[in-house]
């Protein structure tokens, strides 16, 4: 019998959740997932409904849960070191989507007026231990699913092993493919970034999509009634659709042909193909990665930050506006460095802005690409 594979999942909120069953439901070979998470009792409870689903689908994949506060401050290399893992996935950051849908409050509005961009702190720094700890681990494929396509070009410019993201365009690719009924993911090429889980501020600033390399001039339309959505169905596509991308990881086969976001280190998402651990752009006829790369780093302000090719992180003039009426200092450019000063002053602002009403809504800004980028 070949000897299993491990995989490390951290975090265990939603998208970790269904992400490790779906998982169980289509392991290639003989698997051992470490669920890690600070709470015990969550890591425990969905190692035991992964091994459920893992019996039920007849997959060779075992589910073991370890408590680990990896946020704050315990260290991962240990258990990496131990088990040489194929793959690390980052699901655990202390910012969760799920915020701006519970009680409106000045912080719900912050991240609603200066775009999603504020939160990278919050997403980047638990990233940033977890991948930093795989030099415990050299052969340890790091993948992110905490805002990826700003967070992974953070990673990439700290020099840290970051190999590629998950959601956010496979979830929109999801989308596409259910509603034109496609189960063949190949004939599919989409360029797009976190930003459109949202409406773009006009019909030309969202995504870029060809079916069988011709332009598909209905995917705005398929989209706008996709994104009508409840959130927690969308974030289920964006995790089912990263199962594949861990499998492939895990036990590579000839290729595997889909979506990522920020495969190493590029913003946004794009058309990949992955084999064994290379992870390679399939453009359709006529676009360069350049071209590509490019409008994705465009599309990056609609969430009101650009990350260089460096990992410094550039908030856009309007996101910025927002920002320092809360935050006076609040610098206008951050690097890898910065995160841990950083995501610390932003959980205390955060607390206080928590207890504050939300102001009368105002129109959702429109961000324009800083002319540095």
């Amino acid at each position: 019998m070949n000897r299993p594979r491990h995989v490390v999942v951290l975090g265990t909120g939603a998208f970790a959740g269904t992400l490790t069953k779906a998982f169980a439901q289509r392991a290639s070979g003989p698997t051992v997932v470490h669920v890690v998470s600070g709470d015990h009792d969550r890591a425990r409870n969905l190692a035991a409904l992964a091994n459920a689903h893992a019996v039920l689908a007849d997959r060779s994949v075992r589910f073991c849960p370890h408590r680990l506060d990896v946020a704050g401050g315990a260290d991962l290399r240990p258990l990496l070191g131990r088990h040489q893992p194929q793959v690390l996935v980052v699901c655990s950051s202390e910012y969760s989507p799920g915020e701006m849908r519970g009680h409106p409050s000045a912080w719900t509005h912050l991240v609603g007026a200066a775009g999603f961009g504020v939160t990278v702190p919050l997403q980047a720094a638990t990233a940033l231990r977890a991948a930093s700890a795989v030099e415990a681990s050299p052969g340890t494929a790091v993948v992110n699913a905490c805002f990826p396509d700003a967070v992974n070009p953070v990673l990439h410019g700290a020099g840290l092993p970051v190999l590629c993201g998950l959601g956010n365009v496979s979830t929109l690719v999801g989308l596409i493919r259910s509603e034109l009924r496609v189960s063949d993911e190949s004939r599919l090429k989409v360029l797009a970034h976190h930003a459109h889980l949202h409406s773009p501020p006009t019909a030309d600033r969202d995504i870029r999509a060809w079916f069988d390399d011709q332009p598909l001039t209905a995917a705005h339309d398929i989209l706008q009634r996709g994104r009508r959505r409840p959130r927690a169905d969308l974030n289920e596509i964006g995790a089912v659709s990263g199962a594949a991308v861990i499998d492939a990881l895990t036990h590579p086969s000839d290729y595997y042909v889909g979506h990522v976001a920020a495969p190493e280190g590029r913003p946004g998402g794009y058309p990949v193909v992955i084999t064994g651990r290379s992870v390679a752009l399939r453009l359709p006829p006529g676009l360069s990665e350049r071209q590509a790369v490019d409008r994705n780093q465009r599309w990056s302000v609609l969430d009101g930050i650009t990350v260089d090719r460096q990992g410094k992180a550039h908030f856009a003039p309007a996101a910025l506006d927002v920002l320092r009426t809360h935050w006076p200092d609040c610098p206008a450019t951050f690097g890898p460095q910065d995160i841990e000063e950083l995501r610390t002053r932003q959980l205390i602002l955060r607390e206080r802005l928590l207890q504050l009403p939300a102001p009368t809504p105002e129109p959702r800004k429109t961000y324009d690409t800083p002319e540095s980028l």
